[in-house]
């Protein structure tokens, strides 16, 4: 018998709202799932995305709470999970969560390369950083111990997901009303920073990108990584000591034990539904260019997909209502029903905005997938 090894193990539960821990309670009860050895968990929420929505601050503290009353962790290293919530669950997709584990179990007797899951948080954000390299700097340093938590090498690293936080406005205000040196930035920018600066750092961190300038982030749109999804907000009530970021690097180890593998693609566009037949192909999975049977479909665990609006208003040519006060909603939900068809089903972690993340107007997609 093989010497055990870490070994990851991903289950995708449905949500019947933020607060919902029935599908978890079920997993429980069936042996399933081991609270203790939960690393990081992703998930997709139904709220609006506006100020007042509070699902993805709901979700957060229930599946912290659900954790820490079946398990043995202290409070703190419970808040020092990732936790990658994105609200928007809109048009047909399915609120749900994935639950990453790692335990230790025999490597696989193919000697094939296995996923493996880092984790890691950024310093706490400081008003001065806003806008700044310091804020990419500070990723750089959290996605490197990421990876490393992981026992990855860069080569390794198929996808790094995550929730990048920033200072609040008003204390943004606070801080340059009492005289510090704080970057006066509007709210769209900083977010446009903050998310960017996530992507960028992946570029830095993973693929050896030269360290790009602050006038550069955020701006610049041909600088972009491949393997990055992160979405931004100002800091809410998830963990943690204040705005930080929170990361979750998604990679295939040679020596990691389990069933599951990961594949990512560059999305070229809202109509390039070709990037999942491309990621699943990565990832160890032979699949034709159309829609997945329901076999294919069984094998996926989580699909994660990253896009973002053409600065120019048009795809492939042809105009979009950008000026609609719901077109982020409205192109989020159509490309994630494209993506349903290909994939047969709408469980799907779907985040826009993607800064640096993805070529301009295109994103970036991930596939996890059971390989056994």
């Amino acid at each position: 018998m093989s010497e055990a090894t870490p070994s990851v193990d991903a289950v995708v539960v449905p949500m019947g709202g933020p607060k919902d821990v029935r599908g978890l309670q079920r997993l429980l009860s069936e042996g399933r799932l081991h609270p203790d050895d939960v690393i990081a968990v992703t998930g997709k929420t139904e709220g609006t995305g506006r100020a007042d929505d509070t699902s993805r601050v709901d979700a957060d503290h229930t599946l912290r709470a659900f954790l820490s009353e079946h398990g043995t962790r202290t409070p703190e290293q419970i808040e020092g999970l990732p936790m990658v919530f994105t609200t928007g669950g809109i048009g047909i997709l399915t609120p749900q969560v994935v639950l990453y584990s790692r335990t230790m179990a025999p490597a696989p007797a193919d000697g094939q390369p296995r996923l493996a899951v880092g984790t890691s948080r950024s310093a706490v954000m400081q008003p001065e950083w806003t806008g700044t390299t310091r804020v990419l700097e500070e990723n750089v340093k959290a996605i490197r111990q990421a990876v490393a938590d992981g026992g990855m090498d860069a080569g390794d690293v198929e996808y790094v997901i995550g929730k990048a936080y920033h200072v609040p406005i008003e204390q943004l205000n606070a801080a340059r009303a009492a005289g510090r040196p704080v970057a006066d930035i509007d709210p769209e920018m900083l977010f446009r920073t903050t998310s960017g600066s996530a992507g960028l750092a992946t570029a830095v961190a993973i693929d050896g990108m030269p360290m790009p300038k602050d006038v550069e982030i955020g701006t610049r749109f041909d600088l972009w990584s491949d393997k990055a999804s992160f979405s931004a907000n100002p800091y809410e009530d998830v963990g943690g000591a204040g705005p930080a970021t929170q990361i979750v690097a998604l990679g295939n180890h040679r020596g990691a034990g389990g069933n599951l593998r990961v594949g990512h693609a560059v999305v070229q566009d809202f109509l390039d539904v070709h990037a999942l037949s491309r990621a699943l192909r990565r990832a160890g999975m032979a699949v034709g260019d159309g829609p997945l049977t329901a076999e294919q479909s069984k094998r996926v665990v989580a699909l994660y997909i990253k896009i973002g609006t053409s600065p120019d208003g048009k795809l492939r040519g042809r105009r979009q209502v950008i000026e609609h006060p719901d077109y982020g909603n409205l192109y989020k939900a159509a490309v994630a029903g494209a993506f349903a068809g290909m994939l047969q089903d709408n469980l799907i972690w779907i985040s826009a905005s993607a800064t640096h993340q993805g070529p301009a107007g295109g994103g970036t997609l991930a596939v996890v997938v059971d390989v056994s």
